[in-house]
């Protein structure tokens, strides 16, 4: 398993994007008014995403971020429809079923984004002295003297 896998914001990420992809397909189903597919949609391009990104943590933060601005829009245009102005409330309440989803997907991309960075800080850490040519005693770059 590799470091970034164990880290507690990365899993924190896929715990968080693992229940928002569960409640949208459930609500999506209990509540049925015809918008559906938009939602499963906005479910099948996390998994691309994350097969995309190799389900490394930036690229993931970089797909939630992608479905949260996916999810406001599908709110917006599911909200001005003409089917859902018809319904009492119907705007109302598609544009908080859209931003609840939306604030999960952004928290979800929050948590990845840390993992990422902290994966980056080993990453830079352990590159210089590589780079430079520095050993554990040696303080400057070791330089050959071939002349």
């Amino acid at each position: 398993m590799t470091r970034w896998r164990k880290r507690w914001t990365y899993r924190a990420g896929l715990a968080v994007a693992f229940g928002a992809s569960f409640l949208t397909v459930w609500t999506t189903i209990v509540r049925d008014d015809g918008t559906a597919i938009g939602y499963f949609l906005v479910v099948m391009a996390i998994g691309v995403g994350w097969f995309a990104a190799s389900f490394r943590p930036a690229g993931m933060a970089r797909t939630m971020l992608g479905v949260a601005i996916m999810q406001a829009l599908f709110g917006v245009a599911v909200a001005t429809a003409p089917s859902i102005a018809k319904m009492p409330d119907g705007a109302i309440k598609a544009l908080l079923f859209s931003g609840f989803f939306t604030a999960l997907w952004l928290i979800s991309a929050a948590f990845f984004r840390a993992a990422s960075k902290k994966e980056q800080k080993v990453v830079v850490a352990r590159w210089p002295r590589k780079a430079m040519g520095l050993t554990k005693s040696s303080a400057l770059p070791y330089r050959s003297r071939s002349t």
